[in-house]
């Protein structure tokens, strides 16, 4: 686990654009990690910028949007650092369950530079089209219970939900005595509402933090970190280069020196050669 050393970070502020509280998970690993500060502001509805439950689509890409968001905290505080949080989800491989991606964005605007912590990982997303009493019931007894739920039908939306008791409270204010099927349950995907994204997005301000931490060796910017791949491991079998990782290259994005790092293995396995298992 990361822990603060001599960081160049000590007692600097961070401020940092949220609604969905991610204050609270952001601002606790930032003072282990670079004994920085967190100065939270809500004074910008970051929902324009694109909504999980979907009212509104993000129109940024996720890296771009989680930028905006850290510019926008840095323009609404007058802070020269600041923090924006952007999460994204996507199908897994073969299409057999959800990945979710958080990015966890900093920009220094007065250095001119901007580095992002990622943490990627399937997760939990469910929905159900209810047709009656019994199927919503199976679906709240199945959830967890810090879970939130977001309720929709006919044109209706109830948000950040927990529980029979909750729901039900909310289709009485809707329907009186008398439900009107079908409705559609899903889970309410914001940070606040959602305890995987929030274990997630500590995940990648961990990374934000080892990466702000990984200065360019020529430089010194911040961010100098291994994320370009490059394949074609020989295989251990034959040689022929396979689709298996070989070496990593960091680039600086301010001075653009460069370094290698080599893999631990020396050869790839078989399983991944297109000659000896095509």
């Amino acid at each position: 686990m990361l822990t603060a050393s001599a960081s160049p970070f000590q007692d600097a502020t961070f401020a940092l654009l949220t609604l969905h509280g991610k204050q609270h998970v952001i601002a606790p690993v930032l003072w282990r990690c670079l004994k920085a500060r967190v100065l939270h502001t809500d004074a910008y509805d970051t929902d324009a910028l694109g909504a999980f439950s979907g009212e509104i689509e993000r129109a940024l890409t996720a890296p771009d949007c989680a930028k905006k968001k850290a510019e926008l905290a840095c323009a609404l505080t007058g802070h020269p650092i600041g923090l924006g949080s952007e999460g994204s989800f996507s199908p897994g491989p073969f299409g057999l369950t959800t990945f979710n991606e958080e990015l966890v964005a900093c920009v220094n605007i007065a250095a001119h530079w901007a580095v992002i912590g990622r943490s990627y990982q399937a997760c939990s997303v469910r929905e159900r089209q209810c047709q009656n009493a019994e199927e919503l019931a199976a679906f709240i007894t199945a959830t967890p219970p810090d879970q939130g739920l977001i309720i929709k039908t006919q044109g209706r939306v109830s948000k950040g939900l927990y529980g029979d008791p909750a729901i039900h409270e909310q289709l009485h204010k809707w329907f009186g005595n008398t439900i009107q099927w079908p409705l559609l349950v899903t889970y309410d995907l914001r940070a606040h509402h959602c305890p995987e994204r929030r274990a997630r997005i500590a995940k990648a301000t961990e990374n934000l933090a080892e990466r702000l931490l990984s200065a360019c060796p020529s430089c010194g910017r911040p961010g100098f970190w291994p994320d370009e791949v490059l394949f074609g491991l020989p295989c251990g079998w034959c040689g022929t280069p396979t689709n298996a990782i070989m070496q990593r290259r960091a680039l600086c994005q301010s001075c653009r020196y460069q370094q290698v790092f080599e893999v631990d293995e020396a050869y790839a396995d078989p399983s991944h050669c297109p000659r000896c298992n095509p």
